[in-house]
């Protein structure tokens, strides 16, 4: 009964350490401080529903001045700069861990990945939130239709999602860029980028977006081997 006992235990502390790593490599260990970047801040947000903590150092990127203006006023011991994910004005390796909430949708999504791979850390963490299919329906019936050019671009939308859904990849449209996500169409991009160990799930996101339907929620981690370097 004791060795049993005793064999339990070891299991348990073996489950608890793989979960701890786990937790490690996704960013979410309290007291290491992390570099953080949040790709599309916006105007900036509450990323402690993320895991991030006060010792964290973070860095936002937007591509609106506005919207930055707004989040250095909100968070001044965070850094902001103005650029674009298919392009990241940073060094390899510069970041732990990277987040998102709902901004790669209007994002080159292959370019974007590569660039996020790029400049994270091996072993470093991907965290996502993105648009389900339902809600670029949701546009196109309530917000487009009977709208022409509302109507056409939303229709861009859901084919520019399938494509990516097929290959993993998205393309423009006069100038702009918009999808919707799936699981599998994310797991060929992820995969493509170099991204390991990926898990999905669905739900309102750590952020508690203010948009119609369920999100995507998405967790990824940067191979620790050198072939992606």
């Amino acid at each position: 009964m004791n060795a049993g006992s005793s064999s339990f235990r070891n299991g348990a502390e073996v489950e608890r350490s793989a979960a701890e790593a786990h937790k490690t490599h996704l960013g979410l260990i309290p007291g290491i401080p992390k570099r953080v970047f949040e790709l599309g801040c916006g105007s900036g947000r509450d990323l402690a529903p993320w895991g991030v903590t006060a010792s964290d150092e973070i860095t936002g990127l937007d591509v609106e001045n506005n919207c930055l203006s707004i989040a250095k006023a909100r968070f001044c011991t965070r850094a902001y700069v103005r650029g674009a994910g298919e392009c990241l004005p940073f060094a390899n390796e510069s970041f732990d861990r990277v987040i998102s909430a709902v901004a790669l949708p209007y994002m080159n999504i292959q370019k974007t990945l590569a660039e996020v791979h790029r400049i994270l850390v091996p072993g470093g963490s991907l965290s996502l939130s993105l648009h389900l299919p339902s809600f670029t329906i949701t546009e196109l019936l309530h917000n487009a239709i009977p709208k022409p050019i509302p109507t056409l671009f939303r229709l861009y939308v859901i084919a520019n999602g399938l494509f990516f859904h097929s290959t993993g990849r998205t393309v423009g449209f006069l100038g702009r860029m918009e999808s919707f996500q799936t699981e599998r169409g994310m797991r060929v991009a992820l995969s493509r980028a170099g991204f390991v160990n990926s898990s999905f799930r669905r739900g309102t996101g750590p952020f508690g977006e203010k948009l119609i339907g369920e999100k995507l929620i998405v967790e990824a981690r940067k191979s620790d081997s050198k072939k992606w370097a």
